[in-house]
């Protein structure tokens, strides 16, 4: 998210499309917001990994894990409560993106939709490949796979990314 960070600022700083009465302090301000934005945004896809983590062990060690003898149903709900909270973030820090296109003067939005990177490109089923594959042509296959890596497999993780 860091990353996200400064790319956000080096197309604001480098724009050949900046005018001369763009409001710095607005854009400063929202700067900030995005800069937060993909900080809390980056701890709910740790909370996401944590969760997902809880719920293959889970799966796989029942006698150890489901404490609650539910066939982890409650991990698997905890698990897809922080998918939707990081979802959440993410549309969050969209918005903050085009705050600072607006403030900044320049346009852009890293996520045009909720769904799939392209259009016509199928569903993968797994919400969070989704999120990842709504960032392909946005951002560096190599930083995609590195957030990726964070939650999934890297196996997963490049399957995920090349339907």
């Amino acid at each position: 998210m860091k990353r996200l960070s400064l790319l956000v600022l080096f197309f604001v700083w480098l724009s050949p499309s900046l005018s001369n009465s763009t409001d710095w302090y607005s854009c400063a301000d929202d700067l900030d917001r995005l800069r937060r934005a993909a900080r809390d945004a980056a701890d709910i896809a740790n909370d996401v990994k944590a969760k997902a983590d809880d719920f293959e062990n889970c799966k796989r060690f029942p006698d150890i894990y489901d404490l609650i003898p539910d066939r982890c149903r409650g991990k698997a709900y905890d698990y897809q409560s922080a998918l939707s909270n990081l979802k959440s973030e993410l549309n969050t820090v969209d918005r903050r993106i085009r705050s600072v296109s607006s403030s900044c003067g320049m346009v852009t939005s890293l996520m045009e939709t909720h769904s799939s990177a392209e259009p016509g490109t199928p569903s993968s089923g797994n919400p969070l490949c989704e999120v990842y594959r709504s960032y392909k042509n946005r951002l560096p296959m190599e930083t995609i796979m590195k957030i990726c890596s964070k939650s999934m497999s890297e196996a997963e993780c490049r399957s995920c990314l090349s339907q």
